[in-house]
């Protein structure tokens, strides 16, 4: 196979955030060698390192070239820099790119201020290098930019495309695109809502329009994205139904199909809607991140740091209470249950057993206040919340978060789901230890109002994700620890 071939078949598979990886390590590893070049050789400024020595330079940047490349590919990605740049304006990539190598760079600084005793001789370098770091990444990623375009407009780079919606809506949207070849949309297929629209499609549609496969219409279109997967789903109907619309949202989220909405004039009149200028074209991107990266990670590492020291540190208090749990009652010391977690993933969830071995013999059902299932010192546990303290583990293995939505069982998922649609949207995150319901709920009655109620704090803490808000619950959580405030 031909080098031009491969370069195509590579390019073909390449998402944007690809080429933003390789561009970046292009820039990172060459910055250093320019920065060495106007700085070291030229003499614009005198320094104390041997460097004279052709061997010792090059040493030098053999030694120090991973290490830059992999702290500042580390900076970019917490700063959001590997996500889809393509469709965002060339300005916010570049703001954000100076943004990340600022903070960077005050990392290095402060990290050489408290190490180096001639700090005075660095300043000057740390700048200049600075300086050079983003030219470069800038300059690499506009080339990676054009170099896309012209893959997509060569049609080497396709974006799967289909359209649901009014025709004259998917007539204007389509004539855009086609105007637009360098964006690389490839429209494989149109959604009608009824026959009457699929006759005016008929009447108003022409030229490469006429070509584009009818695929169903608005009832069908579970089975036609499961049956085509495209990597967009572009919605244009006026008076969605909301609960309909966010069940086919998580479901093309579980399908990895991103969806874009065209708002009514109501929306944007209301400020119901925030658009989001995606080639510059207004549309709603139905695929947001929740957190930031910075925050997700730093939320991961508070996860692992924190679980790692209780189960850790309390060994001792975890085996006292599991010797009681043993002497209080016959059977496991360990409850086992199946929970859901992210993404309708079913995973394992540990406690301290708290009732009989028996407890679920007549079916599954959730606890109640004063519940006849429940073992003396269960009943203990469950108010101090020490029954839970087995979950460090599931935290620590990644399928539960301490802050988050609680994780329920496969069965009452199904059981909701039926009945209110939208429920499986708290399945987008990691459940976790604790949350904003826990901190505020009042019972554990089973009843679709209570249900709701619980959506209600769960939707909250999904749409105001930070980590200010995880150390809130925490600590309020602490509290009610310490209060006694669990339910037995």
């Amino acid at each position: 196979m031909s080098p031009y071939r491969r370069f195509r078949d590579f390019a073909s598979k390449s998402t944007p955030g690809i080429f933003q990886v390789i561009g970046d390590i292009i820039s990172i590893a060459s910055a250093l060698p320019v920065f060495l070049l106007l700085g070291f050789v030229t003499g614009l400024y005198t320094t104390t390192l041997p460097l004279s020595d052709e061997t010792t330079l090059q040493t030098l940047v053999l030694s120090v070239m991973p290490l830059l490349v992999t702290y500042w590919i580390i900076i970019f990605w917490l700063a959001g820099l590997y996500r889809n740049w393509f469709v965002r304006s060339p300005f916010t990539e570049m703001f954000t790119v100076i943004r990340a190598i600022g903070f960077g760079s005050i990392v290095i600084f402060l990290a050489i201020l408290f190490t180096s005793a001639n700090f005075r001789g660095f300043r000057l370098k740390i700048v200049l290098y600075a300086v050079i770091l983003t030219i470069l990444v800038v300059l690499v990623r506009v080339f990676g930019r054009m170099l896309q375009r012209f893959l997509r407009r060569k049609g080497i780079i396709k974006v799967s495309t289909i359209f649901m919606g009014h025709p004259e809506a998917m007539l204007e949207m389509f004539t855009i695109m086609k105007e637009n070849p360098s964006w690389g949309y490839n429209v494989q297929g149109i959604v009608l809502k009824n026959d009457a629209d699929l006759e005016k499609w008929t009447s108003i549609a022409h030229g490469e329009a006429l070509q584009i496969p009818v695929l169903g219409f608005v009832n069908d279109i579970h089975e036609i994205v499961k049956r085509d997967r495209p990597a967009d789903l572009v919605v244009m109907m006026d008076a969605l139904d909301h609960r309909w619309m966010i069940e086919l949202v998580m479901e093309c989220r579980e399908l990895g199909i991103g969806v874009k909405i065209q708002p009514d004039l109501y929306e944007l009149f209301t400020g119901q809607a925030r658009l989001l200028a995606i080639h510059g074209m207004p549309l709603i991107d139905i695929n947001p991140e929740l957190m930031k990266t910075w925050e997700r990670f730093i939320k991961r590492a508070i996860d692992i740091a924190l679980s790692s020291c209780v189960l850790i540190i309390g060994f001792p208090f975890l085996l006292i209470t599991a010797l009681m749990v043993r002497i209080d009652s016959k059977g496991p010391v360990i409850f086992k249950q199946r929970r859901v977690g992210k993404n309708g993933k079913v995973f394992t969830m540990y406690k301290f057993r708290s009732m009989v071995i028996d407890a679920e013999a007549g079916g599954q059902k959730w606890a109640v206040v004063n519940d006849p299932r429940v073992t003396r010192i269960g009943r203990f546990l469950r108010k101090s919340h020490l029954d839970e303290m087995p979950q460090f583990w599931n935290v620590l293995k990644g399928e539960m978060s301490l802050v988050g939505p609680r994780p329920e069982m496969p069965f009452f998922v199904d059981k909701f789901k039926k009945e209110l649609p939208y429920y499986t949207r708290r399945l987008v995150i990691r459940p976790g230890l604790t949350g904003w319901n826990q901190i505020h709920y009042r019972n554990y009655q089973e009843s679709i109002e209570e249900i709701t109620n619980r959506l209600k704090h769960d939707f909250y803490y999904i749409e105001n994700m930070s980590l200010q808000l995880d150390i809130e619950i925490i600590m309020r959580t602490a509290i009610r620890v310490f209060k006694g405030h669990g339910q037995a």
